[in-house]
């Protein structure tokens, strides 16, 4: 199971996205999420390194490197989770089963299928569309 980085990153990108100040604070989105500050940092750092976000030390995250019709749930996943399989494989099995001398390699065909599949799936999908989820949900509050 993956950790919850990458629905922090999109919250901390939502806030960016949404803010109405020039700039916004780790400390301010750390309050939103109701975390760490450091976390928050470190999680801007990567989206920073990935050119999701502008932001400076001290003066916090200034916007969006890109448009957010132009930022994929993919690239954001990417950014904090890094390009890794969707699970790990056991690999110390019995190479005298005839199972598990070669289940490994069969499991590892299908990690890849679900992943290429799970990437589709995650670059059909846009920050511009949770933007417009979350102006939704607030009409209905």
């Amino acid at each position: 199971m993956y950790s919850t980085k990458f629905s922090v990153g999109l919250h901390i990108l939502s806030l960016i996205a949404l803010k109405e100040e020039k700039s916004i604070t780790s400390d301010y989105i750390a309050g939103s999420i109701n975390t760490n500050p450091v976390l928050v940092r470190r999680l801007m750092s990567l989206l920073k390194k990935s050119g999701l976000i502008v932001a400076q030390t001290k003066i916090g995250a200034t916007g969006l490197a890109k448009p957010a019709n132009e930022i994929s749930m993919k690239e954001i996943f990417i950014a904090v989770e890094g390009d890794v399989p969707l699970f790990k494989i056991h690999e110390d099995t019995n190479q005298n089963c005839p199972v598990g001398a070669r289940i490994g390699a069969v499991v590892t065909h299908v990690n890849h299928q679900m992943k290429e599949k799970f990437n589709e799936e995650l670059d059909s999908i846009y920050l511009i569309d949770i933007l417009m989820d979350l102006d939704e949900q607030t009409k209905y509050k």
